[in-house]
């Protein structure tokens, strides 16, 4: 019987093992899974959204598929939402069940071309297919955008592959149990095969050899009753060497010694048993309390706080996109070369000044803007349009460094430039509030922590160039000197004119960011209209070959109004300071000549 259970057990054990081998081998897992999305749509632009890509943390490639040319670009989540806006779109949102999941949104059938935007971190145009090795950019959640040129549909046959979970928990157990059990097998077999002899006093039946009596002759067995009722003293001795029976009830050395061994052999493989049997559920447990890779944590819903709207590549790349144009609308003349990275008053400025070059051509040339290198930088982290961005810039044929302010209005436009400053001598770029470069936007009407209000403090300068008012509030500048200097004596020279000065705020030009000290740096033009009107009836006002360029007229009887837009760039420290109001950056452009 003990021989039959020693087989039952190793055969249960080389089966264990043969099937924990097979897990491993020919039934293991794939080493990738992958999903895929196939689908006929017309939709003008396809988004893989940031909850595919939770499907692995470290390793997830895209395979994209399409009759035709095509863009991948890959953006901030919202970033790309906001992009998409009402245009009809193929949404895929994440895999159930093995399969990529999509949807359709109905909408706009047409959208401009997503190629070369602004809010792209990178993009790639293909021919058929892509493969991309998924890696993402920086914190937040990111999407992938794919579109043809916005006209024809986009591509919608997508796969996603990534490193399958492989562990095969149960196979270590498997094999660990099964060779416990081999070796318990074998033991018990050789315990059942090994010959069991009897002992020197055993009386038993069969025996020949029993009891002999002092005169050595074979003593004739009696009556089993009689043979055990009889005593130690009816016993015959025999010889002085021979050993005595043993007694009933006790056993002799060599029997003692060979039960003794019999049971250290049957405790030792149930005990090893009980060890293997805990090793493997030890085993198992620690296995199965290893997460599989598509069990991650989903993504943030949200951008993470803080985060720049433009991070250091898109910035470099959008400085070169505008110094580009600018050089070479400067050199041709031309302002329709600045239409797509220039707006707002400088825009206005170097159109003004492409018209008076044309007519003059000793006029100077407006200061160029260098794309780099960039000194220091301040980025929004608003996710609201529009959004603002500031870069320190110095070129060679830059004498000091320039303040270079760009807005993006929404979704769908570029950054453009609304103002290149010269920093003034003794001034500090400020320091931005968060290491990242990223920092909030500051309401234009509200003090919100500050000493003055955004649209006050370019109120106060204004008011200050105009008339020197409030010089105790505002730190000295070279520019607010000189202007002032200018004024002077330009009613000083004019006895023929009156001359008088007045300016404006334009407040759809503002913008501020925090700084780290929880001050705020403001950007905004300052209309400024100088009036010269003669002095007496039938007087005459000579005008500049700048202003008869613009005014059509080198002279009048009636009067001129001339218009500079004078850009400024100012810090305003923070609520309680006893700081002064920072003229940090100023540029000053002509505009406009009009007769009265």
């Amino acid at each position: 019987m003990r021989f039959k259970i020693s087989v039952a057990l190793m055969v249960i054990g080389l089966l264990a093992i043969a099937l924990g081998i097979a897990q491993r081998t020919v039934w293991a897992p794939p080493e990738r899974a992958s999903a895929s999305y196939t689908a006929d749509s017309t939709a003008p632009v396809t988004v893989i959204d940031p909850e595919v890509f939770g499907v692995h943390e470290e390793e997830v490639d895209v395979s994209v598929e399409a009759d035709g040319d095509f863009l991948m670009a890959i953006g901030r989540a919202g970033d790309v939402d906001a992009w998409v806006g009402e245009a009809a779109h193929t949404s895929l949102t994440g895999i159930e069940d093995g399969q990529l999941q999509g949807t359709v949104t109905e909408g706009d059938a047409k959208v401009p071309n997503p190629a070369g935007s602004d809010l792209w971190v990178s993009e790639e145009q293909a021919e058929g297919s892509i493969e991309h090795r998924w890696l993402a950019p920086g914190d937040g959640e990111w999407s992938i955008l794919l579109a043809a040129d916005g006209s024809e549909p986009a591509p919608t046959n997508v796969t996603v592959t990534w490193p399958n979970d492989t562990s095969v928990p149960w196979s270590l157990a498997l094999i660990i149990v099964g060779a416990l059990l081999v070796v318990l097998g074998v033991a018990m077999a050789v315990v059942s095969r090994r010959p069991n002899r009897p002992s020197a006093g055993d009386d038993s039946p069969g025996n020949d050899s029993g009891p002999r009596g002092g005169t050595g002759k074979r003593a004739v067995a009696g009556p089993a009753t009689a043979t055990l009722a009889k005593t130690d003293a009816d016993v015959p001795t025999g010889r002085a060497d021979e050993a005595a029976p043993a007694k009933p009830g006790t056993e002799s050395p060599e029997e003692s010694s060979r039960t003794s061994g019999r049971r250290s052999l049957m405790v030792r493989p149930a005990l090893g048993l009980r060890a293997a049997a805990a090793a493997g559920t030890a085993v198992v447990l620690a296995a199965g309390t290893v997460l599989p890779a598509q069990a991650a944590a989903s993504p943030e819903a949200e951008e993470a706080a803080g985060s720049p709207v433009v991070m250091e590549s898109q910035l470099t790349r959008i400085m070169d996109s505008v110094a580009a144009s600018v050089s070479n609308a400067d050199k041709a003349r031309d302002a329709g070369k600045l239409e797509p990275r220039v707006g707002g008053a400088a825009l206005t400025v170097r159109e003004a000044n492409y018209t008076v070059r044309a007519e003059n051509g000793k006029a100077p040339a407006p200061v160029p803007v260098a794309a780099g290198p960039i000194l220091a930088s301040m980025v929004s982290t608003s996710a609201e349009w529009p959004r603002t961005v500031v870069a320190v810039t110095e070129g060679e044929d830059n004498p000091v460094p320039q303040v270079i302010v760009l807005t993006q209005q929404d979704p769908r436009s570029n950054y453009r430039m609304m103002g290149a400053m010269q920093m003034l001598p003794g001034t500090t770029f400020p320091q931005v509030s968060t290491e990242s470069s990223g920092t909030p936007a500051v309401p234009l009407d509200a003090e919100d922590g500050l000493l003055y209000s955004p649209q006050a403090a370019v109120k106060m300068v204004a008011e200050n160039l105009d008339s020197g008012k409030h010089q105790n509030k505002i730190g000295k500048n070279t520019f607010s000197d000189q202007i002032q200097k200018i004024q002077k004596d330009q009613v000083k020279s004019n006895k023929s004119a009156d001359i008088s000065f007045r300016r404006s705020v334009d407040n759809k030009s503002l913008s501020a960011l925090r700084t780290a000290d929880g001050g705020a740096v403001v950007f905004g033009h300052i209309r400024s209209v100088t009036r010269s009107v003669p002095a007496e009836a039938g007087a005459t006002v000579e005008l500049s070959p700048e202003f008869a360029a613009l005014a059509g007229e080198d002279s009048t009887t009636e009067g001129v109004d001339v218009t500079y837009s004078e850009a400024v760039f100012l810090r305003v420290p923070p609520a309680g300071s006893d700081e002064k109001l920072t003229v940090v950056g100023v540029a000053q452009g002509l505009v406009d000549a009009k007769l009265k």
